[in-house]
């Protein structure tokens, strides 16, 4: 998992219900990227962590011919109170490194209940 460099200005589209009950790779994000293109990415899932919450995206273009992720992006995931989405690169290294980790236990987790 990695940041990027994608989401300097904070608009996006994201389509999907007002619960943000997501389903891995169903609904697609659009961010602005630096250049002022869009870019759509697959929403692979939420991940709380100390009070914050943390969106997992991958680049649609990045997606292999499997439907795997082949680079899952980290953003600080935020609403405010008329429902606006916010999502911020993650820079630090450190607070990455924990939110892999809790993202890899969740999908484990996850993977387990489908078993």
């Amino acid at each position: 998992m990695s940041a990027s460099d994608e989401d300097k200005t904070h608009d996006h589209q994201h389509e999907h219900d007002e619960s943000c009950d997501h389903e891995e790779g169903d609904d697609i994000v659009t961010l602005i990227d630096a250049d002022g293109n869009e870019v759509d990415n697959y929403w692979l899932g939420l991940v709380e962590l100390d009070e914050e919450q943390f969106a997992l995206l991958c680049p649609v273009s990045e997606m292999d011919e499997d439907a795997e992720a082949t680079n899952v992006y980290v953003y600080h995931y935020s609403e405010d109170e008329d429902g606006a989405e916010s999502f911020e690169a993650v820079e630090d290294e450190e607070l990455l490194a924990r939110v892999q980790l809790a993202a890899e236990a969740m999908f484990a987790e996850g993977e387990e209940e489908e078993a």
